[in-house]
């Protein structure tokens, strides 16, 4: 995705920070289409922001929106192909993801959060001529990509964002059932708002 404000590389990156509070603001549905844009959606010459182990996206986005302009409250699935939410439950999740943390009840702030999740299992034996673990370690180098451009996008736009992975694996199971896809784990936290020190 094309910068909005004219930063360079090396401002962005010099722009980059892990940022854990944030002040109650909303955001635009523009804004947060952005942010899908610049994390998991498609170019236009057709290619993806974030690259994949043999273009096999095994990760998808879930959005748990709650205080964004013209996008009800609730959970959704980024379709990149359609640079589009798909509707998959309603209401604020936000107290429910932040007990699936280990530290970051403050996500509650937030008025937008990304999932990354994968079916870790399936990664295994997604490439038969590679160790099984090999499958597994794409995905997470895949999801460092993809937190990677969240960061960036963040720093371009003014906002913050941190990638929350201390989980408590069988809280979040609990908490994302039926949120993210079937048989997939939940493997980070994007959390998407205006910084307090702003």
């Amino acid at each position: 995705m094309a910068s909005t404000t004219g930063h360079g590389l090396q401002d962005l990156l010099a722009g980059r920070l892990s940022v854990k509070s944030y002040v109650e603001r909303g955001l635009t549905g523009e804004t947060l289409m952005s942010a899908l844009g610049s994390v998991a959606g498609t170019t236009a010459n057709g290619h993806r922001t974030a690259p994949s182990a043999r273009e096999s996206y095994p990760i998808a986005v879930t959005v748990v929106a709650a205080r964004v302009d013209g996008v009800e409250a609730g959970g959704y699935r980024y379709d990149s192909g359609s640079h589009a939410l798909e509707p998959v439950t309603s209401g604020d999740l936000r107290a429910k993801l932040a007990s699936a943390t280990l530290d970051a009840g403050w996500v509650t702030k937030c008025p937008a959060l990304l999932l990354l999740s994968a079916d870790l299992r399936a990664a295994r034996t997604r490439f038969t001529d590679q160790p099984p673990e090999h499958g597994e370690r794409f995905v997470w180098l895949e999801a460092g990509c993809m937190a990677q451009n969240a960061y960036l996008w963040a720093a371009d736009q003014g906002l913050g964002t941190v990638l929350i992975a201390g989980l408590d694996e069988v809280r979040a199971e609990q908490v994302t059932s039926g949120l993210i896809p079937a048989g997939h784990d939940l493997l980070a936290i994007l959390p998407l708002g205006s910084r307090a020190e702003d």
